[in-house]
């Protein structure tokens, strides 16, 4: 018999799971013994075949090989029970799901998308879209009830759960797994005992992803008061679980992942991994020990080919369980055969929706999730849209998941949306990094640091309060408060102090000093969003404080800073990204203008445009951009002069290195993408920039320009986006860049 190569887990947490394994194990199950794995042709004079489907991540896609070899060969599969990608294969099988169409869905999902939760950034509300402005993400550790909790898993798995609820959408009705087409059961084990659990009724999808629940990458699946995780932990391959369906024979497909062969300089990690390979080989074996002469164990030779993430080679896995499945060809000839063909189930793709209701186990209004999911009643359910809805409710960021299902009660088709916000709420820890120097004294670094609240109230308020470290230190606490359930209406209000440093030009441009400004200030406006494109707000602002010299002639004064001024603006985003775009447009019309009532010793008046458009062909991307920043009259004070230098702004000239009231530009831009991961892209790129920045508005002239241009190579890292390039420009010397964490 072929060797057992059992899967093996990787990660410390799992370690501890696979240590309950050694408690005595019991399965439950939802249906008597022996009952379930029956003839499905009716001819009760054969013996019953069970098929055992082991978990092994896209290893798992040499079950769809065996599964074509036995219809090739006529044998009868009467009941399924798979355990991880093995209940995706199993599961999809056993509701009618011909073996052409498996391969299709393995072949042409995009699996880099179906393990990434996350929704493109022009979807996303145009709150979240803030966040990329603001310089924080959410990093899955939050305050609940006083004490700090860390998220149960890096995904909670919103787009497989879609998968499998749209493949399963014709048993939707079937709550009994024994009365799909072909009586099914997923493996999972309980978090709490280590046990394995025998899923046999319930949604079907919910059923295959508990299954799949890998620990430490995807949350936890509780299902009757059981918390589950992978089914591999406790039962690899479901040889036992079969057996008790009453299988008479049982064909059983193992494509675990080979032990490493380790040496005595191994690492701790590589020690840990082969110690949960250990135990995961003890509850192989224990169930491949009671194969029969009889049954027929089946193990694709899938070595270092395919290991358990490379969903990419699925041909190449789909080739090697052909070989196996060839290979086994004999044994399996031995089998019983259909007499005849079982009656080919009766099934509804798209059933019309009677009702929807909503389990909503979240701090939110029912009425903030039911306008971002709309389901039409009297009309088929449309899984793709219901995909879309539920991952724009998920973007919001406090939910552990939104999910949906198609149910069958009391004779009717209905919608059950589900959400349930994240165990570690509602008070969340932000961070986020952002640097930039050119390697010729400028250096500035930022560590940004935030507590988010979220929600406040059941429309989706927010209250955040972020500290910056570095070069410019910073206290920020900011509210935010929708009106309506619909996010239409909002007040935005912020209170906060910054320290700063500030160049100072003569009137010729010459720098001539740096101030050290501590600046103090709020911001309190209302605004009107409109859907997921922009928004328009108006307010009013107020800042204060003074600016000493830190490096220049002591004998310079100290200079008041702040203002009091009313301010409107105008914002349209839909850009794919602040960092690296390559499609979508943005743009950005601001006013501003001083007013006595609010106090500030500044008097001036300012308009700003902001312009962004990219387009993609295929890696390739062109980025159009312009800004135009003037102050129509009076002036600015010191700490908001527009600073230049840098990617986008006159990217030839040191930071801050040029600066003035007034200041345009024009920028083409041109980017290729070398790689793509979890959407996080690598990518070369250039620009070609033309501008200037001027004291008096009466001196802008466009042939006063200055032609800049850069190359620079830039990564979506998990610190920040990070670029590093060259810029020049006519009549300078060059300028090496390095940036951080900082938008387009």
């Amino acid at each position: 018999m072929t060797p057992v190569r059992p899967s093996r887990r990787r990660t410390a947490f799992q370690l501890a799971a696979l240590l309950l394994c050694l408690l005595p194990c019991t399965t439950t199950a939802a249906a008597p013994e022996g009952t379930s794995c029956r003839p499905r042709d009716g001819d009760t004079a054969r013996p019953s075949v069970g098929l055992a489907l082991g978990g092994g991540g896209a290893r798992g896609i040499a079950h769809i090989s065996v599964l074509r070899k036995l219809e090739e060969l006529g044998i009868p599969v009467d009941c399924i029970a798979g355990t991880s990608m093995g209940a995706l294969v199993g599961g999809m099988y056993a509701v009618g799901m011909p073996v052409a169409e498996l391969e299709q869905v393995v072949l042409e999902t995009d699996w880099k998308q179906m393990f990434d939760d996350s929704i493109e950034r022009r979807d996303r509300s145009f709150r979240r879209k803030q966040d990329d402005r603001d310089g924080v993400a959410t990093i899955g550790v939050g305050i609940h009830e006083g004490r700090l909790r860390i998220s149960p898993g890096v995904l909670q798995g919103e787009r497989i759960v879609s998968m499998f609820e749209q493949k399963t959408m014709g048993v939707s009705g079937i709550d009994d797994f024994d009365q799909l087409p072909i009586p099914f059961r997923a493996i999972a084990t309980d978090l709490n005992s280590g046990r394995p659990v025998e899923l046999a009724s319930g949604n079907l999808g919910t059923a295959m992803r508990a299954s799949m629940s890998l620990p430490g990458i995807f949350q936890p699946v509780e299902i009757d008061g059981l918390v589950l995780i992978d089914g591999g932990v406790a039962e690899q391959v479901p040889i036992d679980t079969v057996r008790r369906m009453g299988a008479d024979i049982v064909i059983a497909v193992d494509v675990g992942t080979p032990m490493a062969s380790l040496d005595a300089d191994a690492s701790v990690l590589q020690v840990i991994s082969q110690l949960t390979g250990m135990l995961t080989v003890g509850n192989t074996r224990a169930s491949t020990a009671r194969i029969t002469e009889r049954d027929v164990l089946i193990v694709p030779e899938l070595g270092s080919d395919v290991t358990t993430g490379d969903f990419a080679k699925a041909a190449e896995a789909l080739r090697i369980g052909t070989i196996a499945a060839d290979a086994a060809a004999p044994r399996l000839a031995a089998l019983p055969r259909f007499r005849s063909a079982p009656p080919v189930p009766v099934l509804d793709p798209h059933p019309v929706v009677e009702f929807v209701r909503l389990e909503n186990d979240s701090r939110y209004a029912d009425e903030v999730l039911t306008d971002l999911i709309e389901v039409p009643l009297g009309q088929p359910v449309d899984a793709v849209a219901l995909e879309q809805a539920t991952l724009r409710a998920y973007s919001l960021g406090t939910f552990a998941s939104v999910t949906y299902k198609v149910v069958r009660e009391d004779g009717r088709t209905g919608v059950v949306l589900q959400a349930k916000e994240k165990s570690q709420g509602p008070n969340y820890l932000q961070a986020g990094f952002r640097m930039e120097t050119d390697f010729s004294g400028t250096y500035e670094t930022s560590l940004r640091l935030a507590l988010l609240r979220s929600p406040v109230t059941p429309n989706g308020a927010e209250a955040r309060v972020l500290l910056g470290l570095g070069s410019e230190p910073e206290l920020q606490g900011e509210y935010y408060h929708p009106f309506d359930p619909q996010a239409r209406y909002y007040f935005l209000g912020r209170l906060g102090i910054r320290n700063s440093s500030m160049p100072a030009f003569d009137p010729d441009g010459n720098r001539i000093a740096t101030y050290d400004a501590f600046v103090r200030g709020g911001r309190f406006g209302l605004g009107r969003t409109f859907g997921l494109v922009g928004a328009v707000e108006a307010g009013l602002e107020r800042t204060s404080g003074s600016a000493k010299i830190e490096v220049g002639d002591p004998t310079l004064p100290d200079v008041d800073v702040g203002s009091g001024a009313w301010y409107a603006k105008a914002t349209l985003d839909r850009v794919d990204s602040l960092y690296f775009p390559r499609d979508g447009y943005m743009g950005r019309l601001g006013y501003r203008a001083t007013t006595g009532w609010l106090g500030g010793d500044a008097d001036f008046e300012e308009i700003g445009l902001d312009l962004l458009g990219a387009r993609s062909f295929g890696r390739h991307a062109l980025q159009l951009g312009a800004g135009y920043y003037s102050t129509v009259s009076g002036t600015l004070p010191l700490s908001e002069r527009y600073r230049m230098g840098g990617r986008g702004r006159l990217v030839g000239f040191h930071y801050n290195e040029l600066t003035g009231q007034n200041y345009a530009v024009v920028m083409v831009g041109y980017s290729f993408q070398l790689a793509a991961f979890m959407r996080r892209s690598m990518v070369v790129g250039a620009t070609l920039e033309y501008g200037n920045a001027w004291e008096d508005r009466s001196d802008m002239r466009w042939s006063d320009g200055i032609v800049n241009g850069s190359a620079y190579l830039g990564f979506d890292s998990w610190i920040g986006p990070m670029l590093f390039g060259y810029g020049m420009r006519e009549g300078g010397n060059g300028v090496l860049f390095l940036e951080i964490g900082k938008p387009f």
